[in-house]
């Protein structure tokens, strides 16, 4: 069995660490990532202040605000881990600004980034930039034609709703060509999505959903592959989970618990948050988390799961040995 595992790096800031001190402690974390043997890195993307919204949480809820200067860094203290976006909301800013920033993370990696994109969900962000959240889906789709067109084309042109580009050359071009591999989020992965993600050979990055509405999507994928004349094409099939490792499963609750309490208080009021993403955290000694992934991979299809290992404000050591225990316990028995 090869599942590929990458960590997710949202960056919740309690307030008993400074902005710093979270930034510094996630690259030392993804810095180990890459030398473990971990396949990715997957940043994040959020605006402004949480704490009107959640008052009675202590900490901001990420504090990752630009993904593609993160991943230049990034790029510069690993060497072989894949890096991707988990997700840039492409509604936000102009495409050209986008397509510009990622293609310098994709030559400063050599080649190493995955595009990962996604609608937004959290209203006061758009009201920041100003953009109307009800046009989000229009605005997606004419960005995502525009940051590969500019991507795909030596000279560049486009009569949009919302840009009108005139003939322009983007510089500098993405290290991979035609361009970095393209992943379109989906938290409940409908045909819709599928069916677009399938036509444009572009991959899908699902999230939260439990096994069963995972299986849905996997079958779905399967469908429209065949429809398109690609059946039988193997593909990844990614989803996140919480990720915990102890020496014993005892151990794993007492160290992992009180993060998990801050996390689902500090999400419930900006997305739907069901039981699954309790009961599916992947938790307890490494025995336990084998058990579990194989679970998920045989009645869902996973074959990708995105690690999100420092989360709830865990302290750093905690954090480094649990990403530890996975590597050297773990991860070797998908291997």
């Amino acid at each position: 069995m090869r599942i590929k595992f990458g960590t997710f790096h949202l960056m919740e800031r309690p307030f008993w660490k400074s902005e710093p001190q979270v930034i510094l402690e996630h690259l030392e974390q993804m810095r180990l990532v890459d030398e473990l043997g971990f396949d990715a890195v997957w940043l994040t993307e959020h605006h402004f202040s949480s704490v009107p919204y959640v008052p009675d949480v202590p900490g901001e809820y990420g504090i990752s605000t630009s993904p593609f200067a993160l991943a230049c860094a990034v790029s510069q203290i690993t060497r072989r881990v894949r890096i991707g976006t988990a997700v840039k909301v492409l509604a936000l800013e102009h495409p050209l600004r986008t397509a510009e920033d990622a293609a310098l993370a994709d030559v400063l990696s050599l080649g190493r980034l995955d595009f990962g994109v996604g609608l937004g969900y959290r209203k006061y962000e758009f009201e920041g930039f100003g953009v109307p959240i009800a046009e989000k889906v229009e605005r997606f789709k004419e960005a995502l034609e525009i940051v590969v067109g500019a991507w795909t084309n030596e000279e560049f042109s486009y009569a949009g709703r919302f840009h009108q580009i005139p003939r322009l050359s983007l510089m500098p071009k993405p290290y991979q060509r035609p361009h970095p591999p393209v992943w379109i989020a989906s938290r409940l992965g409908t045909r819709e999505v599928i069916d677009f993600t399938v036509k444009n050979r572009y991959q899908l990055l699902s999230a939260w959903a439990p096994p069963d509405e995972l299986r849905a999507t996997y079958t779905m994928f399967e469908q429209a592959l065949a429809e398109q004349g690609r059946a039988g094409l193997p593909f990844d099939f990614p989803c996140i989970r919480h990720v915990f490792v102890g020496e014993t499963d005892e151990a794993a609750r007492r160290d992992g618990e009180e993060a998990v309490e801050y996390y689902m208080k500090s999400t419930v009021l900006f997305r739907p948050i069901g039981a699954h993403e309790r009961e599916e955290m992947i938790f307890g000694s490494p025995d336990t988390c084998v058990a579990k992934i194989e679970r998920l991979h045989r009645t869902a299809g996973v074959n990708y799961i995105l690690c999100w290992m420092n989360f709830g404000g865990m302290p750093q050591e905690r954090v480094l040995r649990s990403l530890r225990l996975f590597a050297h316990q773990v991860l070797p028995r998908f291997r």
